[in-house]
């Protein structure tokens, strides 16, 4: 039922949000510990080995301080009218994950800086954004494959669509950097568009990776639910990247191009085997309700 749905989404984030976080908090741990080897103090590895992955921490603070909010308030909308009650437990979860959103730099501040630190180590030559994002247009122009592929293994086509989300996100922010160059800083619902589509693609990726480790690890019967969020976190991940990149794309590209761009995202955007998430949601609803507790 309504119940199940809100239960299974909010077990969904709180398992996307773990599992982004250990993968930056490995990463950057790995990190540290190569600056150590290379001579650097402590304190030195830490402070270099935390900057390198800002972009992702500050993908984190975003969405895990939006999903614990989101939580909270359909932890009120379960309670009703009792959910505004100091006698229940949500109002004062609501009110303590609230300030989550402002503190630590408000989380448009941290959109805008992990789409504009991106751009920042590209136009330096410390990443290549360019490069990928003119192979992605080149692929817009070329004809699309129309062969089957093989999905026998576990996430294959989850895989895919990450792949696929990346190009949306490489075919906004290369023609948005061609377009604007360093005046996309002033274009700040650009960016907050283009920064939701990497989140998601982060947060999903991340899912994923860790649910297929642990399947290796205990097996995939034991890890039934964990696929479940994973493959639904991914469904509502490709949602909020076609309505953010199809925004983007209006904004800034016109004519030709911009057919050829939304054309573009239509592709990426679309499965082969559509996953039932109403099926989805009420296995892990019954997970949840099974165990009385989040249990993940």
């Amino acid at each position: 039922g309504a119940i199940q749905s809100k239960l299974a989404e909010m077990a969904m984030n709180a398992y996307a949000g773990e599992s982004a976080t250990y993968r930056a908090a490995s990463d950057i741990e790995k990190r540290i510990n190569i600056r150590v080897e290379e001579g650097n103090s402590h304190q030195e590895a830490e402070l270099k080995g935390v900057e390198e992955y800002a972009i992702e921490c500050s993908i984190l603070k975003v969405a895990v301080s939006e999903d614990v909010q989101n939580c909270a308030d359909e932890g009120i909308q379960i309670f009703g009218g009792m959910g505004f009650s100091e006698d229940t437990p949500m109002e004062a979860a609501w009110r303590d994950a609230r300030i989550a959103r402002i503190y630590e730099g408000t989380n448009e501040i941290n959109r805008m800086l992990s789409v504009g630190m991106l751009v920042k180590k590209a136009m330096k030559g410390h990443v290549d954004l360019l490069g990928p994002a003119t192979a992605v247009q080149n692929e817009l122009m070329g004809i699309p494959s129309f062969d089957t592929p093989d999905y026998s293994e576990l996430f294959a086509e989850e895989k895919e669509m990450i792949a696929k989300l990346k190009k949306v996100f490489l075919m906004v922010a290369g023609a948005a950097v061609q377009k604007f160059g360093p005046e996309l800083d002033g274009h700040q619902q650009l960016l907050i568009a283009a920064s939701d589509i990497l989140i998601e693609i982060y947060m999903a990726e991340s899912t994923i990776l860790r649910t297929e480790k642990n399947v290796k690890r205990f097996g995939e019967k034991s890890q039934e639910t964990q696929i479940a969020m994973a493959k639904l976190y991914l469904y509502n991940a490709v949602s909020i990247v076609e309505k953010n990149g199809k925004e983007s794309i209006i904004s800034f590209a016109e004519g030709d191009e911009q057919r050829m761009m939304l054309m573009g995202l239509k592709r990426f955007v679309k499965y082969q085997n559509y996953p039932d998430i109403v099926d989805l949601r009420r296995a892990i609803a019954a997970k949840v309700k099974s165990e009385n507790k989040y249990c993940f």
